[in-house]
């Protein structure tokens, strides 16, 4: 489905869809900690998910770590036998290779993409050396395929309105935030939920990544009341992104490993968004379906 895009500000982008009808969906992904460039990525797996939104005209959102980056001269969190071989050869500087090689496996899938935002394995390379690779790459991709992919913050909003062909619109609020703290084996993370919906009372979806938990909370329910004294009802859904590397392999070794944490599920979340108008009412109906992953 054709869509208009407007950046309100850095980490603000609106994505509106026009003449749409009742019933009309739009499909996304929302996913993060991609880690493309790891020897861990399970690329099969990507390529799988980002076909089916390809397939279905959808959207693909990547909230962060799209890269890993962690192999270029002095970086200690990484060995040599560690990187991928494809990104060591003679003459070639390595950020140039991935950034190369990413370019090349989103170019099938840019007209798809909607939005990149930064990661801190990004951000660390803008730190340490002086270089906003993931903005060469989104301008890159822009460039070459005449398509107008985002480039968002580590934490922003996505405003996904659906116009109907008379002019009204209803709109989805997204909150995103790349993510923050650790592993947390017991809770994965779900302590926040209630935490993060009351710091972002505007957001009817908030998506986190960084931790490689993957869960869906649907269950935050929020009192509501409208200028005319209206008392109503409404929810917050939570989604946790996982990753598209599987840090812990066989369990032999590694800092995953070391460190005693529990395997996550892989991959991101299909998110649905559906027009929906009745009498003089219009809403966004949003489900969200797990991205099929058996076994890894």
């Amino acid at each position: 489905m054709k869509h208009f895009v407007e950046e309100l500000s850095e980490n603000v982008h609106l994505f509106e869809f026009q003449n749409v009808r009742s019933t009309d969906v739009v499909p996304t992904l929302f996913c993060s900690d991609i880690h493309l460039d790891s020897i861990g990525c399970k690329r099969d797996i990507l390529k799988k998910h980002f076909d089916e939104i390809k397939e279905a005209n959808g959207l693909i959102f990547i909230f962060g770590d799209l890269l890993d980056v962690m192999g270029s001269y002095g970086d200690r969190r990484l060995q040599r036998e560690d990187i991928d071989p494809i990104f060591i050869q003679h003459g070639r500087t390595y950020l140039d290779l991935v950034a190369e090689f990413t370019i090349e496996f989103l170019k099938p899938y840019a007209e798809n993409i909607a939005l990149i935002s930064y990661g801190n394995h990004e951000k660390t390379i803008n730190k340490f050396h002086n270089h906003d690779i993931l903005r060469s790459i989104v301008w890159t991709l822009n460039l070459e395929n005449d398509v107008n992919i985002q480039l968002g913050a580590y934490s922003g909003w996505v405003f996904l309105r659906m116009k109907s062909p008379g002019g009204t619109s209803t709109v989805c609020n997204i909150h995103y935030h790349h993510g923050f703290g650790g592993s947390a084996k017991r809770s994965k993370g779900m302590l926040d939920v209630q935490i993060e919906a009351m710091k972002y009372p505007d957001a009817h979806i908030l998506v986190r990544g960084h931790t490689h938990q993957k869960w869906f909370d649907p269950s935050t329910a929020r009192m509501r009341v409208t200028r005319n004294g209206k008392i109503y009802k409404d929810k917050i859904k939570y989604i946790q992104s996982g990753s598209y590397v599987d840090g812990i392999g066989t369990g032999k070794a590694g800092w995953p490993v070391e460190k005693n944490f529990n395997p996550t599920d892989i991959g991101g979340w299909f998110v649905d968004f559906k027009y929906k108008k009745s009498n003089d009412s219009q809403l966004i109906i949003t489900q969200v379906i797990e991205t099929p992953v058996e076994t890894f």
